[in-house]
């Protein structure tokens, strides 16, 4: 039988520490936090706040970082590619950055979206993840309905197709901040 978790790769040394915790530092200070959302095809979801307790910032090209973590992010999808060679990325959406205060949390979902977070290139085929701190306790992502759980580490990262076999959760953070950064690979 085919174990799904075999399509999620985990990357120890996505990003060295020092970056992570200068990423960190930096967006924590500077960033125009936005509270998060869930979005449908047709704008917000009322329900956002029963789905997400985050605040976000989407770091772009020519921000601060941005190509130290392209450089990460290129090389964990190639990585990826080289095992799964069907996919053919063509884009990679905008770096969001997501902070979870104590308290915060995203509920169980899918990342196979067309029109969200100002992204319209159509569905992503992967979604990559890097890690920036691991000095708070709770915060576990939780893919496959529990099959997977990655160790939390600072600088490590994971890649995983963007598809309904692939929903994942980020548990309560019960004390600290916890940092993550995302894109969706087009």
């Amino acid at each position: 039988m085919l174990d799904i978790t075999n399509y999620i790769k985990h990357f120890p040394n996505a990003l060295n520490k020092s970056t992570a915790q200068l990423v960190v530092d930096h967006y924590y200070k500077n960033a125009p936090w936005r509270k998060s959302s869930f979005a449908t095809n047709t704008g917000l979801s009322p329900e956002s706040s029963k789905k997400v307790l985050m605040n976000e910032y989407w770091i772009k090209k020519g921000d601060m970082y941005y190509d130290d973590l392209k450089k990460s992010f290129r090389h964990m999808v190639i990585e990826y590619c080289k095992i799964h060679s069907k996919i053919i990325p063509e884009r990679f959406t905008d770096f969001r950055l997501n902070h979870y205060s104590e308290g915060g949390f995203m509920k169980n979902h899918i990342d196979n979206i067309h029109h969200s977070h100002g992204q319209k290139f159509g569905y992503p085929h992967i979604t990559a993840l890097m890690f920036l701190n691991d000095n708070y306790e709770g915060g576990e992502i939780v893919l496959c309905d529990g099959n997977y759980k990655p160790q939390k580490k600072q600088g490590s990262g994971i890649v995983f197709p963007s598809n309904f076999m692939f929903p994942h959760e980020v548990k309560k953070v019960t004390k600290g901040h916890r940092y993550s950064l995302m894109t969706w690979i087009l």
